[in-house]
């Protein structure tokens, strides 16, 4: 997956600015799946327009630049669709806290166990932002059309995603602590 399929799929779904789309990824949704930032948004957008995926309007702003409001064209659709019909291999996991392990024993016990600690809080937190997402789609679950079911599902898919890690934190602590007893 790159960051403009991501952003093309957010385009499918209605038009946006830019600063709508990299909110995506700085609050929404987008943060589940794929983190950009800001910069890397609005160039990608440039990008896209240059290719002809995406067009824009110009709402004009007293005093200030023009706001864009970027819109999926038939050749981004094109690209988007391409995409998805192709088969997706799993992304491999890229974990620091993995690869901390590893090593943690070269550290005191309490430097993992504040980092797992604080990655628990993390992830509960998350999962409690991603569940605020779906909030509407689950009191509509039997009216949802497609997209939006589509949405649902992935969205339901971060919230397991995000309450894994709050279990295996739990787990992993309970385990730290129960070796330093022995």
């Amino acid at each position: 997956m790159a960051l403009k399929h991501t952003i093309l799929a957010f385009l499918s779904r209605q038009p946006l600015s830019g600063y709508e789309v990299a909110k995506e990824f700085a609050e929404g949704f987008g943060g589940c799946f794929w983190k950009a930032s800001q910069q890397q948004v609005y160039a990608e957008l440039t990008k896209l327009e240059q290719q002809g995926d995406v067009t824009y309007e110009a709402i004009p702003q007293p005093g200030r630049l023009d706001k864009k409001i970027y819109s999926i064209t038939d050749r981004g659709k094109q690209e988007l669709t391409d995409w998805l019909t192709k088969p997706m291999e799993p992304t491999a996991i890229r974990e620091d806290l993995g690869v901390m392990g590893l090593a943690g024993h070269l550290v005191p016990s309490q430097a993992i166990v504040r980092e797992i600690e604080r990655r628990r809080q993390l992830h509960t937190d998350m999962a409690q932002q991603v569940k605020k997402l779906d909030e509407h789609f689950a009191k509509h679950l039997e009216s949802l059309e497609l997209k939006d079911l589509y949405m649902h599902l992935v969205i339901r898919r971060a919230i397991r995603y995000q309450e894994d890690w709050v279990a295996w934190c739990d787990e992993a602590l309970e385990a730290i602590a129960q070796t330093l007893r022995s």
